[in-house]
C-alpha cells in the first residue's frame, strides 16, 4: 500500500480520498457511507456519459487520469419515463442523456438527438453528458429526432448535420433560386444571405425560435416594384416583412411648416395581398408639434419592428384605386406623400 499518493473519487457529487489504488463496489459504497450496502448499487460515470455497472466484488482501477465519478442509488427503487411513447424503468433518480439512448435501445445514438418534454412546448435538448433528475413529480417524458433542425417559412424540417448552405435552405423551401433567402433572428432582425454561404446550426428544436428562415425578396413583385418606387422618391427606406405584413420605414421624411421637427421618420404597413387591401394609419415619433402645440397621437397597439418611440396616426385612404402598373392609380409613394396632409390637419 503506497501512503504517499492519495485518489480522490467524486461520489454522488461529494469528494472522497483513497491510499489504495483499487476499490471495490462494495469498498466504495462504503466509503460514500451507503448502509446497508446490500440495498445500494453503485455505477462508474463513464467521458461518453454513459454509465457502467460495479459489482460488489468488482475491483476498479483508480490509477487512471482525473477524477473518477461515481453515482450511487438504492436498489429498490424503480423510476419510470417515456421515451417516443414507450414507457421505461430506470433504477435512479438521475439518467443521462447517453444513458437515455441506450436505454431506448438506438443502434446509433450519435446520430439521434433527445429532447426533454416540457409543458410549454419547448422541448429542452439532452447532451450525451446532462444529466436528468427523475425524482420530479410526474414521469418524464422524452422524444428522439435527429440531432438539428431548422424552420423554413413555418414549416421544422430535421437536418443531420450542424451546418446548412444557403442552396440547402432554398432546395428544402421549394423555391426558385433567384429569390435566394433570408436568415431571420430571434429580434426579428433579417439578414440576406450570399450564394454558398454556410449556416452554423445548434441542437435541438429550441433553435427553430432563435433563427428562421425564409425566400429573398422578389424584386419583380407588387411590393418589390413598389419599394422601388419609395427609394427612388425618399433618401432611406427601410422594409420589413413580419408576419404577413410588409413594413416600410422612411426615414429623413420632410415636414411641412408649420409641423416640427422638419424632418422625422414615418413608418407604415401593408398586408400581404396588396395592393387589393388599402393600407391604412401610419406612425411618426413621439414629440411632433403643430406650431407649439404637441400633437395628441395615440400608442400603436402593436409596436413596428423599427426602434423608437412611436405613436398612431389614424389616416384612411378613402378612394383607393390602384392601377396593375405601380405607376399607375393608387401607390405606396402617393400613400406615404398623403402623410403630409394628414399631420397638417393636427389632433
Amino acid at each position: 500500500m503506497n501512503t504517499d499518493v492519495l485518489y480522490k473519487i467524486r461520489i454522488d457529487g461529494s469528494v472522497f480520498e483513497s491510499d489504495r489504488a483499487s476499490l471495490s463496489g462494495e469498498e466504495l459504497l462504503a466509503l460514500a457511507g451507503k448502509e446497508p450496502i446490500v440495498d445500494h448499487v453503485i455505477y462508474l460515470l463513464l467521458e461518453d456519459g454513459d454509465m457502467e455497472s460495479i459489482r460488489p466484488n468488482e475491483a476498479v482501477d483508480l490509477e487512471r487520469s482525473g477524477v473518477e465519478k461515481f453515482r450511487t442509488f438504492r436498489a429498490d427503487v424503480i423510476y419510470r419515463l417515456e421515451i417516443d411513447g414507450k414507457t421505461r424503468e430506470w433504477g435512479s433518480d438521475f439518467i443521462t442523456g447517453h444513458a437515455l439512448k441506450k436505454l431506448s435501445g438506438t443502434d446509433v445514438p450519435h446520430e439521434v438527438g433527445i429532447w426533454q418534454k416540457t409543458k410549454d412546448g419547448d422541448d429542452k435538448s439532452i447532451g450525451d453528458r446532462d444529466i436528468v433528475d427523475l425524482s420530479c413529480e410526474g414521469i418524464e417524458r422524452f422524444r428522439f429526432g435527429s440531432m438539428y433542425s431548422i424552420c423554413i417559412e413555418g414549416t421544422v424540417y430535421e437536418w443531420q448535420t450542424k451546418t446548412i448552405t444557403t442552396e440547402e435552405i432554398i432546395q428544402l423551401g421549394g423555391w426558385d433560386a433567384s429569390q435566394g433567402a433570408v436568415e431571420v433572428d430571434k429580434d426579428q432582425n433579417e439578414k440576406q444571405l450570399s450564394s454558398g454561404e454556410i449556416i452554423k446550426l445548434k441542437p435541438g428544436h429550441n433553435y427553430c425560435k432563435k433563427q428562421r428562415f425564409k425566400r429573398g425578396f422578389d424584386k419583380n413583385s407588387r411590393i418589390g416594384k413598389e419599394l422601388l418606387l419609395l427609394r427612388r422618391n425618399f433618401p432611406v427606406v427601410e422594409y420589413k416583412e413580419v408576419r404577413n405584413l410588409h413594413w416600410f420605414k422612411i426615414d429623413r421624411y420632410q415636414l411641412p411648416s408649420p409641423l416640427s421637427p422638419e424632418v422625422v421618420s414615418v413608418v407604415f404597413s401593408v398586408t400581404v395581398g396588396h395592393p387589393v387591401p388599402k393600407p391604412y394609419g401610419f406612425y411618426v415619433p413621439s414629440g411632433i408639434k403643430h406650431g407649439n402645440k404637441v400633437l395628441s397621437l395615440n400608442n400603436p397597439q402593436h409596436q413596428p419592428p423599427f426602434g423608437g418611440n412611436w405613436r398612431f396616426v389614424s389616416w384612411d385612404a378613402e378612394d383607393w384605386k390602384p392601377g396593375a402598373d405601380v405607376t399607375r392609380g393608387d401607390n405606396l409613394w402617393g400613400w406615404a406623400r398623403s402623410f403630409r396632409q394628414r399631420l397638417l390637419e393636427g389632433e
